[in-house]
């Protein structure tokens, strides 16, 4: 038997998925106090990679600037308080990531 005994209202938890495309975009706009970070996990129905990292990231374009790949499945976690430093960019239009704020 499980019994709650008090709970944590301090850890909230927001889910939500976002259209990414050739240009890279932040993830969110909206302010969110992470207390843990930022998961992300690129849809297993994409076809092409998504690229994870700061405001000039590229997909794949340039060694000094290249995001964190994704292909279809894949999943990250940063260590982040503010998910509106997390931005991405795909190889191709029209990819989706789902993210989790923890």
């Amino acid at each position: 038997m499980l019994t709650i005994i008090e709970r944590d209202t301090t850890n909230a938890v927001d889910a939500f998925r976002v259209t990414v495309g050739t240009t890279a975009a932040a993830i969110t706009s909206a302010p969110y106090a992470c207390k843990r970070g930022v998961g992300v996990k690129a849809s297993p129905a994409n076809a092409g990679v998504i690229y994870v990292g700061p405001s000039d990231v590229t997909a794949g374009a340039t060694p000094a600037t290249d995001g964190w790949p994704l292909a279809a499945g894949e999943e990250l976690f940063l260590p982040l308080d503010d998910p509106r430093a997390v931005y991405a960019i795909a190889s191709v239009a029209n990819q989706q990531l789902y993210v989790v704020l923890v």
